[in-house]
């Protein structure tokens, strides 16, 4: 068990934390991960995370030379990683992506033997006041990097809000031949904006709930759950997951390597108590060098430059495609948390590496099951552990 501050590049810091199944790097600046390793059957430890050519190493986008070839975007700057987007993606406010977090303490707890780094950023704007605290965790045994994040309202007025966490991966864990499993849900791709300029394999507007036969632009249908070469596309589809699923989760498999990324989280059907957030959307960004803008590409209608994967969830705003809200709303005061857990990890039994039917909750952890076979992830997907140490780190805080 390890955790200390190191120094990264131009006036930009960030801790580390690892258990020794995992290694994880969390940077102030923007609340990035940078880093969450594991070691790999073969013995190497890969980072699942992206990390693409054109990310900023300066203190932020407005110092830098080159910040209209970045379009003066703070989230291009330091675009990869595991990011939280909070209040919107509206890049005139203060949002907790593009803002230098501060770290006020880390350490390990004597009864968990966990890892944990607690860390906020306010926000004073005018029509955007809000505080936001984190804590990360890191568990012995658990190949998982834990965060709680609790969002305040500090303002007198009601603030509208989306709330979502992604997690960017790319190679060497993302590559051709890698699946991609979901908690059952309805979804929808969608067009590419003014700021895209791609080709699309999916056609946009058309509900389908079966990754593996998502409607095509070209043909009747797209296999959506599998990773392909570079197909020069770039699709984005956001889900609702079925009512009934308390928990949400989507999962990369890598066969090849026998490893596996998880994303787990209180869904629309959690029985959590108290303030946390159920959170009731996914999605999914394929960018298989398909993004022929800059910075992706060095220069408008370019030679893509980054073949990548986001998965993310959250309420995220789905422009009323699905009959929950597009956007949400805390109220002068009130409180909520988002919570959840970033597994990466190898397996042993390669007859994963084709896929798994279903991820089911044992006692101690879930398991991927394919018919007679399984990969087994110890976690808290109860997240109770996470909760009641999250708890014990705010209040002694305000002490």
């Amino acid at each position: 068990m390890d955790i200390r501050r190191i120094p990264l590049w131009e006036s930009r810091n960030a801790t580390f934390m690892s258990n020794n199944l995992i290694r994880a790097v969390i940077e102030d600046q923007g609340e990035v991960a940078i880093e969450l390793s594991a070691q790999a059957v073969q013995g190497g430890f890969v980072n699942a995370l992206s990390l693409p050519y054109f990310r900023g190493r300066s203190i932020g986008v407005g110092s830098d030379e080159n910040a209209d070839w970045y379009k003066g975007k703070q989230k291009f700057y330091q675009a990869g990683g595991i990011y939280l987007t909070f209040p919107s993606t509206d890049e005139d406010m203060i949002l907790t992506s593009n803002t230098c977090w501060m770290v006020r303490r880390y350490g390990s707890d004597g009864a968990s033997g966990a890892l944990w780094r607690l860390s906020e950023m306010k926000s004073r704007q005018e029509h955007n006041r809000y505080h936001a605290s984190k804590v990360d965790m890191v568990f012995p045994g658990h190949p998982v990097l834990y965060s709680l994040v609790r969002l305040v309202n500090s303002g007198e007025e009601d603030l509208a809000y989306n709330a979502t966490i992604h997690s960017m991966l790319s190679p060497p864990f993302l590559e051709s031949g890698c699946f991609i499993n979901t908690v059952p849900a309805s979804f929808s791709a969608f067009s590419p904006n003014f700021r895209e300029v791609a080709y699309n394999r999916l056609k946009s507007g058309v509900k389908f709930s079966d990754l593996k036969h998502a409607p095509s632009m070209n043909s009747p249908f797209v296999d959506a759950g599998y990773v392909p070469g570079p197909s020069g596309s770039y699709d984005y589809i956001v889900g609702q997951i079925a009512k009934g699923e308390d928990l949400g989760w989507m999962s990369v498999i890598n066969p090849r390597l026998q490893m596996i990324y998880l994303v787990f989280f209180p869904s629309s059907a959690s029985k959590l108590e108290g303030s946390v957030m159920k959170c009731g959307n996914i999605d999914i960004a394929y960018n298989f060098l398909g993004r022929m803008d800059s910075p992706w590409a060095f220069y408008e209608g370019g030679t893509p430059q980054v073949f990548n994967l986001t998965l993310g969830f959250g309420r995220i705003d789905h422009h009323d495609t699905f009959d929950m809200p597009s956007q949400y709303v805390l109220r002068p005061g009130e409180t909520v948390d988002l919570v959840s857990g970033q597994a990466f990890t190898s397996y042993d039994n390669p007859r994963i590496s084709n896929g798994f039917y279903s991820l089911e909750k044992e006692a101690h952890g879930l398991v991927c099951k394919r018919t007679k076979s399984y990969a087994y992830i110890q976690c808290d997907y109860s997240f109770a552990s996470v909760r009641e140490l999250a708890e014990r780190l705010f209040q002694n805080s305000q002490e």
